[in-house]
């Protein structure tokens, strides 16, 4: 399994065999702040734990705008960790996220090991971290992989087979939404447990439901302030809906490259659900891998490198709980469902009720039972149904080594 090299700015490190996080936090306070190169590009041994994450070094030299820069040497590129401030305010919530370990994260048997019980493995520890897992497989794979298989109830997916001998999973904005509180902690201790884990694509999303901190205009006037610029050129821009003459079906502006590794989408969120009068604004910084290290710790402190993204996102002091944008989501949804059912079949309804003769026989007639409209029912972990580990859960062994945290 391929090793990958570090950089690091003190000989003395090499000489250590076994580095523990203490370690790094030392070496950090010990490096002058002055450093302005990185000297050496060498290859550090792993951390103590066998198969665990690997440790980079943060030695940070001085970017031309005064501020640090981490750098890490990965794959043989040299990419930039990306930045943090401490934040007080728990103003964003994850929104999506893709992360990759190696197969051997599912090596719970000796001996050889089918791809079967590696998706049987995989579903059980996402459902030791989600509170559901894989629930079928789909007819093609997906992101370059051979096979892929639906987490739970559309919530994502899991991807395996022919990249490098690595698992990678897909959690979308529902899957989320409808995992079990706690899961950004549980994900981060399973993948500092992994093998060779790495997160590829983070969103971290701040939902301004009354609209008082910025609309899309305020944010389209906020980029020609500078306020999305980190000190280098302004990043590319865009616009989508009708800006000319907003006509209640919602706008968006991105800022940046997404073919990079940090992107910004603001949107009027109330009204893409289908509320032409919602204020509801959404503001979301994609993170990718591409260029730069995603951090684990991004799953415990998101408001941290949210603040850190763009200089205006570093001013929202409003606290923002997911289920609030839960809520918010369920209630344009039933709104949008009887607009629609007033302008669809509201004659129709008329009609029938002239011949039956009473509101209830022509509810008999044409309710659907145990059908409700999509976006009414609330995304949950609770209702995801027969998961593919429960097949043969009587065959897999009682104690799971990645699932031990």
């Amino acid at each position: 399994m391929k090793k990958r090299p570090y950089l690091h700015a003190d000989a003395h490190v090499l000489a250590r065999a076994r580095l523990t996080p203490e370690d790094f936090d030392s070496i950090d306070a010990s490096v002058p702040d002055h450093i302005n190169a990185i000297n050496a590009h060498t290859t550090a041994p792993r951390s103590a734990r066998s198969g665990a994450r690997t440790h980079r070094s943060r030695c940070a030299p001085l970017s031309n705008t005064g501020g640090k820069i981490e750098l890490v040497c990965d794959d043989g590129k040299i990419k930039q960790v990306i930045p943090r401030s401490h934040y007080d305010s728990e103003h964003c919530f994850v929104d999506w996220v893709q992360f990759t370990v190696h197969e051997d994260t599912f090596q719970i048997l000796e001996g050889g090991v089918v791809d079967q019980e590696i998706m049987m493995a995989a579903s059980l520890a996402c459902e030791s971290i989600f509170g559901f897992g894989i629930t079928s497989k789909r007819d093609k794979g997906m992101h370059f992989y051979r096979t892929s298989y639906n987490l739970g109830d559309k919530y994502g997916f899991v991807c395996y087979g022919g990249q490098r001998n690595t698992v990678h999973f897909v959690l979308n904005g529902s899957g989320c939404a409808a995992a079990r509180r706690g899961w950004e902690r549980r994900l981060f201790d399973f993948l500092e447990s992994s093998m060779n884990a790495g997160i590829t694509r983070i969103d971290l999303a701040h939902d301004d439901i009354k609209g008082e901190l910025y609309t899309v205009d305020d944010l389209d006037k906020a980029y020609d302030d500078g306020k999305f610029n980190n000190g280098g050129r302004d990043p590319n821009i865009e616009h989508r809906g009708n800006w000319k003459k907003p006509n209640g079906k919602g706008r968006t502006i991105y800022i940046g490259n997404r073919n990079n590794g940090r992107y910004f989408r603001g949107y009027e969120k109330g009204k893409q659900l289908g509320d032409p009068n919602s204020p509801w604004v959404r503001m979301e910084v994609e993170f990718k891998s591409v260029d730069r290290i995603v951090p684990f710790d991004i799953l415990k402190r998101p408001q941290d490198y949210y603040a850190a993204a763009y200089p205006i996102l570093a001013t929202f002091s409003h606290d923002l709980k997911r289920i609030h944008t839960i809520q918010k989501t369920t209630q344009i949804s039933y709104e949008r469902t009887k607009r629609w059912l007033k302008r669809q079949c509201g004659p129709a309804l008329n009609l029938m009720l002239d011949i039956e003769g009473s509101p209830k026989a022509v509810l008999d007639m044409i309710i659907r039972e145990g059908k409700l409209p999509k976006g009414v029912l609330p995304p949950s972990f609770k209702y995801t149904g027969h998961q593919l580990h429960h097949d043969k859960l009587e065959h897999m062994p009682v104690s799971l080594s990645f699932l031990s945290s």
